[in-house]
């Protein structure tokens, strides 16, 4: 009986001792949202932010409407990257300047479209596709538009 016990300890060390945790969701730092469609978080560390997103072309695709799946562009930062990305937007909102820029980061580019419709201006983030070889060369997930009100939110600004 000694022996089996023994040999079931040891078995669930081998078992159970196979992996390490690198990361977890306590290592991110909620910045602000817009409504439940996009997400910003930053590590506590600051070296690194990440955008969760409901890609509106594929809710529109949808006949129902009803995509719950939500997509992630995680990018590298410096302590005042978020700063900067902020103050562009809110320079374009107050020029109303219609642009497309890009942002270049090492997991990919970001691009932040500022456009004006229907007596509005909006800004919408758009970003590389993970695999650009499935779905194309110039394939980009986008958010929605959002207003200076809700960037304020997004950015944790009042």
């Amino acid at each position: 009986m000694k022996k089996l016990l023994l040999f079931a300890v040891l078995i669930s060390g081998f078992v159970f001792g196979q992996f390490k945790i690198t990361d977890s969701s306590d290592n991110w730092e909620k910045v602000g949202n817009v409504q439940q469609f996009i997400f910003l978080y930053q590590k506590q560390d600051k070296s690194k932010a990440k955008i969760e997103y409901r890609d509106y072309t594929t809710i529109s695709t949808n006949p129902f409407g009803l995509d719950l799946s939500y997509y992630t562009f995680e990018f590298s930062t410096e302590p005042d990257t978020l700063d900067k990305i902020y103050q562009i937007i809110k320079d374009h909102f107050e020029s109303k300047k219609q642009e497309t820029m890009t942002l270049t980061f090492p997991e990919g580019n970001m691009t932040i479209n500022f456009a004006s419709g229907f007596g509005g201006y909006s800004c919408a983030f758009k970003f590389d596709k993970a695999n650009k070889n499935l779905e194309g060369d110039r394939s980009q997930r986008s958010t929605g538009g959002f207003t200076m009100k809700q960037a304020n939110k997004l950015f944790g600004k009042k």
